[in-house]
């Protein structure tokens, strides 16, 4: 596992030397109850932290996690273009957790019984809850494309995609290649069909582009080239007609070749050959390659789908709002893995996450849901080689004020794209590590209007500072 000595430092430690210097304990591992379970270790991990912080530790709670790396998917363009470490994109997953929190030591869940009120890990231990939270994310499934994942894990074919694969050692950066060893012939950018995980944060082809445009103008990559971008759905974003507009006008613009109702299904590494298949008629087509991208297609959760717990595409079913399981009351999803009508990513789940906090604290004290989520994300879209933009909307079509700021390049663009690039690294780690509350605050825990004739209980503090009231 590729870690710093920082994420070491602060992701082992704290467990080791809880109760040293306080009388508090860290939660016991071998509970059969918690208070509160939460299955997955990214955006589930910053929760459980904050859970601990806001209740004073009165809660049990129990992270289950089946994995020991989290990828940091909203800096994976800038990743891709080496300007940030790999140390900053893959973080140890503990380092989310603090040194109170039970885990299950990469166990990961394997049954869920929610008319039972427990899960089943793998190892056969079931585990009782009180309140569930679902922050699995969308389940990667590479199966889809016959004989992608050999291919994607050979440093020599010249077949990308959104993520590391897990067996690359720390010196291995054939993610950076993608960019800058295309030389000349077919290059295929494949989006999978909706939904999936990493809609507009693993678009790179505008950035592709300027790369490309520019190694050409200085010598470096033959004009005997072409970008095609093979897309099985109608739109570049689901949820926002301003978005998808913008990728379209922006892919016009730059001759970017598009293919619509076709989507990858197989890829020979041996030959540089892939199969797409028309997503109507079923035909299928084999068409050589110099360079090929593929967003990672996903699935849905076998354990969620059993349980009864998803909607027809396979996603959880909660109320887009309070973010509460349609069904079942004590059960509650954040992030990728919810069924919400907006564009899916890292930003978007942590305002998810205040939500889900606050209402967990709410329904385990037996009152109504109070916290509303509005539907807003904000993905960063890059333009060029240091230039960038932010999809920014709610649910309902509704775009932020700041919706494509910049979107046409220049010194402002730049701007944001330097603050990206320096500043949101440390941003991510201080996330986790609880050294602020995130967005859209971070200083300032964002809290939610209470239902008429409530008053706040929690003392003269804070009455006297009641910190940033917000109805959604």
């Amino acid at each position: 596992m590729l870690i710093s000595g920082m994420q070491l430092r602060h992701s082992l430690t704290p467990r080791y030397f809880a109760g040293v210097f306080n009388k508090r304990k860290p939660t016991k591992k071998d509970l059969d109850h918690y208070d509160v379970v939460i299955i997955g270790c990214n955006l589930g991990g910053v929760l459980s932290r904050q859970l601990d912080k806001v209740s004073h530790g009165k809660y049990k709670t129990m992270v289950v996690l089946d994995q020991n790396i989290n990828q940091i998917t909203p800096i994976r363009q800038i990743y891709e273009q080496q300007k940030t470490a790999k140390t900053d994109f893959l973080l140890n997953a503990k380092l989310s957790l603090n040194m109170y929190t039970a885990h299950s030591d990469q166990v990961g869940c394997q049954t869920i019984l929610p008319e039972e009120n427990a899960i089943i890990l793998r190892n056969g231990r079931r585990i009782g809850y009180g309140q569930l939270v679902v922050a699995m994310g969308q389940q990667v499934n590479y199966d889809a494309i016959k004989g992608f994942e050999e291919a994607w894990q050979d440093f020599d074919s010249p077949v990308f995609t959104n993520l590391d694969h897990p067996s690359w050692r720390s010196s291995n950066h054939k993610y950076t290649r993608w960019h800058y060893n295309f030389n000349h012939g077919e290059a295929y950018f494949c989006i999978p069909q909706f939904p999936f995980s990493g809609e507009v944060e693993s678009y790179n082809f505008l950035l592709s582009q300027r790369i490309w445009e520019w190694q050409t103008a200085n010598g470096r990559q033959s004009p005997i080239k072409r970008l095609t971008i093979v897309q099985p759905n109608e739109r570049f974003v689901q949820y926002n007609d301003a978005g998808d507009q913008f990728f379209k006008e922006e892919i016009k613009k730059r001759n970017i070749n598009v293919e619509y109702g076709l989507k990858l299904v197989e890829v020979n590494k041996q030959q540089n050959t892939a199969v797409f298949e028309d997503v109507k008629t079923g035909n299928r087509q084999t068409r050589p390659f110099n360079h090929l991208y593929a967003v990672a297609p996903t699935k849905p959760h076998d354990q969620l789908v059993k349980a009864g717990l998803t909607t027809q595409k396979g996603l959880l079913d909660v109320n887009i709002k309070t973010l509460q399981h349609n069904k079942y009351k004590n059960i509650f999803g954040l992030g990728d893995v919810n069924d919400v009508p907006t564009t899916n990513c890292f930003w978007a789940g942590f305002h998810q996450l205040h939500v889900v906090r606050n209402n967990i604290e709410r329904n385990i004290a037996g009152k109504s849901l109070n916290a509303e989520y509005d539907g807003y994300s904000k993905v960063p879209i890059l333009l060029g080689q240091n230039t960038l933009t932010f999809l920014c909307h709610k649910y309902n079509n509704e775009n932020a004020w700041h919706n494509l700021y910049f979107s046409n390049g220049g010194f402002l663009a730049a701007l944001r794209y330097y603050n990206w690039c320096k500043n949101f690294k440390k941003a991510f780690i201080d996330i986790y590590l609880e050294k602020n509350w995130g967005p859209p605050y971070y200083k300032i825990k964002k809290s939610f209007k209470l239902p008429e004739g409530e008053s706040n209980d929690h003392g003269f503090l804070a009455k006297l500072l009641p910190g940033k009231k917000e109805a959604h």
